[in-house]
């Protein structure tokens, strides 16, 4: 028979039971409450598309652990530096070659190429009088120099001066100083060899153009570190050159003869 003190022992154990059970019950429902802040709160941590816009650069959002903000990844700045093209003139500062189409004799394999001047070398500015002034006969003569002087390195025979060459080359440097360009066409529409065929010559082979080097020893440099400029030079089957500069913008031609 059991005693008051049993009776209520059994009424303690009981009700300790049914406690335990309403706390358990009520935690289970605070957890799947979806009005629960804290809830809420670790949704929002946990959605990639509130990662700072990492996305948006290219980064993937990361699902190891959670995070409220991410910094875009910066994407590489593009580089200034662009190959030449045989087809486009070149900027400022740089030098251009020519050749006409192949035919029976040898001439350099591209129409066109391009490149990059680097040199910057500066040199005093004279007034074009045909002396030894800065694009002057005596600037023209040392292009010459130093043309025969990489051919000769070549294993080339040396080049001689053509009048004719001369007069299409530095018409066309005259020309392109005034209408500000730098092209083998000129503004009336001629290529080089219609040029050099206008000024008499009858068998034109090549043209090197430049623009912004203000000496010959740094548009030779230039043109040597080009390989289409440098092929027209060290064509051991061109005979004649002309050149031509005009230091208003500092342009230059070279004209090819066979």
């Amino acid at each position: 028979m059991s005693t008051p003190t049993s009776r209520i022992r059994s009424l303690l154990v009981a009700a300790s039971v049914l406690v335990g059970v309403t706390v358990a019950a009520g935690s289970h429902l605070l957890w799947s409450d979806p009005d629960d802040p804290e809830r809420t709160s670790l949704a929002l941590d946990r959605d990639p598309s509130r990662a700072g816009g990492a996305e948006a650069a290219g980064v993937a959002p990361s699902t190891s652990s959670p995070t409220t903000s991410a910094s875009p990844t910066e994407e590489p700045a593009p580089t200034t530096a662009t190959e030449p093209t045989s087809t486009t003139p070149e900027e400022e500062d740089s030098p251009e070659s020519s050749s006409p189409p192949p035919s029976s004799s040898s001439s350099p394999s591209d129409d066109s190429t391009t490149t990059d001047d680097s040199s910057g070398d500066a040199a005093p500015t004279v007034a074009r009088d045909g002396s030894q002034d800065s694009g002057g006969t005596g600037t023209r003569q040392r292009v010459v120099e130093l043309v025969n002087a990489e051919r000769a390195e070549a294993g080339c025979a040396t080049v001689r001066v053509d009048d004719r060459l001369v007069e299409s080359a530095q018409a066309h440097s005259d020309d392109m100083a005034a209408g500000g360009y730098l092209s083998h066409t000129s503004q009336d529409g001629r290529s080089f060899d219609e040029r050099i065929e206008a000024a008499g010559y009858p068998d034109p082979a090549a043209e090197n153009i430049a623009m912004g080097m203000s000496t010959a020893d740094a548009v030779m440099q230039a043109w040597m570190s080009s390989e289409g400029h440098r092929r027209n030079i060290l064509n051991c089957e061109i005979a004649t050159i002309g050149v031509g500069v005009n230091p208003d913008g500092w342009y230059w031609t070279q004209n090819f003869g066979y």
